[in-house]
């Protein structure tokens, strides 16, 4: 692929619900433009976009993976994104390496909810947005549908540039309403048949491309005075007022087709040649070392700078996946990573098509190359120029959803678990691995359930076989009542020297005044040398460490206010030991007296559903012990919120995937504190006294 300038390059995500047909869009895109021989179908597992063997078995893209193609002079930088929420951060990152949005729409589901999510995504990225209706030659599949979902849900500002010629078995073609033309597509789609518009299409074509027209006229003052007083726009005007259109928002292109039967996908590429390029985008905006502002525009002259978005794996190790957004970039350069503040020697340029892999001498900005065996550089690191360093704003990712106790089958493989792990993490950043402090067990953190199953299986083809289990839920433990004059009394003797150690405390909760983060109050009420001040801080300890490891049922304590009151000591058998043991004893006994009660998690959770679920949600959500919160409308959907123990949403991802058939996704995120009912509190004390009897 010969070099291009930024000026004639088009970098674009594909986004849309899961299943929608951006893979197989993005493959009609490579068989067009001659980048393949043969078009890559999903259901055959041929495709180039999708190679991962997970993506292969699941039918359904699992990462993001990037295409380039050369089309009427221009370059086209596609990045096909995963629709599945389970893979929602790649969708993110895919987004942050664009310059414009082909949101694409099944015709026989219409918007869905991963549509939905990839629509808000661009439009707080602020990018240019095209519709592309796929699936035209399926059963069900309904354009006018389709298209009053889009202006409905996504935005009014959509309008049809083509119109489809025939439906379900007898979709055949478009008819393009800027030039009223039809076009008719061959058996493999590359042969485009041109002609007039069928009779039976001409009137409704004619008002489809007043109504473009209009939207056009409509996103320029001068352009509305003209066609007011003509009603005609010349074809340079309609061309460029569509341009500027589409870049500012004010319009959103609405295509239509069949991406595995490769019809219509012809007339996208070419509206995709005229997108905005990266010159048309404003300055980035970022820090420089010293903490000010620092901007770049995309041009070569600015100093080079470029977003790491992905890590893929590959036969030559791990390739970061760059998006040049200013400047040049060219091989055997030294580069600066700002996040790390760490110099590295890029080698190798690549431009990739999933991961087929070219070399190239230099990338300019809209490119997206790939850079092997950076030392220290990981997903969301910027790149720059080593004399003018900037970094970017880190893009905002969603939160793990689902997560699980993640430990090895075979003893003695915990080192090698965590270092495979750690290699995922790296090409995934939405999962998370975390140590439960109070559990010790180690986390496995992602998405959703199908998440969390991918990387099992990823972890198996490594090598590695693991086992999961639902995570421990942190309880708390406290107390609701009082206790006073409470003896912690220790005194050990075994010939020569003993241990003795005597405190007496009163307990109670910490006042809710009291302005600090400590779980304990620990106040010194000690006169008269009762206890030697050197044992004061020993009786502190005891209590702090009993404190960790709980009571009733094992979990930590917190907000307790204890006062040291009386004690008694030996002068020869007494020590500060003696007196952590007094200070443990007591503690016990005082807490056991004091009304002791556990305390669970409460998230809050946020569930966005179609609205034919929203009462099986709500019921849902209540039989789980949940408060609801309210609902509101977000275009056909209801967000639900509500306020639920986290107990009882530990595998909420796969419940809600049951009960909306796929279509449901939420956020969840910890709240607060509650009292744990009584039954199941006694149920789970009595389930800990089992545990510690096994241990």
């Amino acid at each position: 692929m010969k070099a291009y300038q930024p000026k004639d390059i088009r970098t674009i995500a594909l986004v849309g619900h899961g299943k929608c047909g951006k893979t197989s869009l993005g493959e009609a895109f490579l068989f067009d433009a001659k980048a393949t021989t043969r078009l890559g179908k999903v259901d055959d597992e041929t495709t180039l976009l999708d190679s991962e063997p997970e993506e292969l078995k699941r039918k359904s893209s699992m990462q993001l993976a990037v295409g380039q193609v050369e089309w009427n002079k221009r370059k086209i930088v596609f990045v096909d994104t995963p629709g599945d929420g389970n893979f929602a951060a790649d969708m993110d990152m895919g987004l942050a390496a664009a310059d414009a949005t082909v949101v694409v729409v099944s015709a026989p589901d219409g918007v869905q909810v991963g549509t939905e999510r990839g629509w808000a995504r661009a439009v707080a990225d602020g990018l240019p947005r095209a519709v592309f209706i796929n699936k035209l030659d399926r059963e069900r599949a309904d354009y006018a549908q389709a298209l009053q979902e889009v202006k409905d849900i996504l935005s009014q500002k959509a309008v049809a540039l083509q119109l489809p010629i025939g439906e379900e078995q007898q979709f055949s073609g478009v008819i393009d309403l800027l030039q009223l033309k039809a076009y008719r597509f061959d058996d493999d789609g590359r042969k485009v048949v041109v002609e007039d518009v069928p009779a039976d299409y001409s009137d409704r074509a004619a008002s489809a491309r007043e109504e473009l027209i209009e939207g056009i006229a409509s996103s320029d003052d001068a352009l509305m005075e003209k066609y007011l007083e003509t009603m005609e726009l010349s074809e340079d005007e309609i061309h460029h007022g569509l341009s500027k259109a589409i870049l500012t928002g004010t319009i959103v292109p609405v295509f239509c087709g069949s991406a595995t039967r490769n019809i219509g996908v012809q007339p996208l590429l070419d509206m995709m040649a005229d997108f905005p390029c990266p010159l048309d985008r404003r300055a980035r905006v970022g820090k420089a070392p010293n903490g000010e502002e620092a901007s770049r525009t995309a041009s070569e002259e600015q100093p080079f700078s470029g977003l790491v978005f992905k890590t893929i794996s590959a036969d030559i190790g791990r390739i970061a996946l760059v998006r040049v957004l200013s400047g040049t970039l060219v091989a055997d350069q030294t580069v600066v990573n700002g996040n790390r503040d760490q110099k590295e020697r890029v080698g190798q340029l690549y431009l990739l098509t999933g991961k087929k892999r070219d070399n190239v001498d230099k990338a300019v900005a809209g490119d997206i190359v790939g850079l092997a065996k950076l030392k220290s550089t990981k997903t969301g690191d910027t790149l720059s120029d080593e004399k003018a360093p900037i970094v970017y704003p880190a893009v905002k990712l969603p939160e793990p959803v689902i997560g699980y106790a993640i430990r090895p089958k075979s003893k003695g493989d915990e080192e090698k678990v965590a270092t495979k792990l750690h290699d995922l993490l790296e090409e995934d950043i939405a999962l998370r691995l975390d140590r439960d402090q109070s559990s010790k067990e180690m986390l496995l953190r992602g998405l959703g359930q199908v998440h969390i199953e991918a990387t099992v299986e990823k972890l198996r083809r490594m090598g590695v076989e693991v086992e999961l289990a639902d995570p421990k839920v942190p309880y708390r433990e406290t107390i609701k009542g009082k206790a006073l004059n409470v003896e912690g009394k220790h005194k050990k003797q075994s010939g020569g020297r003993g241990q003795f150690g005597v405190c007496f405390i009163d307990m109670e909760p910490k006042p809710k005044d009291v302005e600090t983060d400590d779980s304990l109050l620990f106040v010194d009420a000690i006169f008269g040398g009762a206890i030697p001040r050197q044992f004061i801080p020993s009786v502190e300890k005891g209590i702090r460490s009993r404190m960790e490891r709980g009571v009733i049922a094992g979990f930590p304590v917190v907000d307790i206010k204890v006062t040291l009151k009386d004690g008694k000591y030996h002068s020869v058998d007494s020590d500060g030991r003696s007196f952590e043991m007094a200070g443990s004893k007591g503690f016990q006994e005082a807490f056991r007296k004091a009304q002791p009660i556990l305390l669970e998690p409460v998230v809050t959770l946020e569930v966005i559903c179609p609205e034919d679920n929203m009462g099986d949600i709500i019921g849902d959500v209540s039989s789980r012990r949940g408060k609801v919160l309210g609902t509101e409308a977000k275009g056909k959907n209801q967000v639900v919120k509500a306020h639920v123990p986290l107990a009882e949403v530990l595998r909420y991802a796969i419940d809600l995937e049951s009960i909306t058939a796929g279509r449901g996704h939420f956020n969840m995120a910890f709240s607060h504190y509650e009292e744990v009912p009584s039954n199941l509190a006694e149920k789970i004390v009595a389930e800990a006294a089992v545990a510690e009897d096994e241990d």
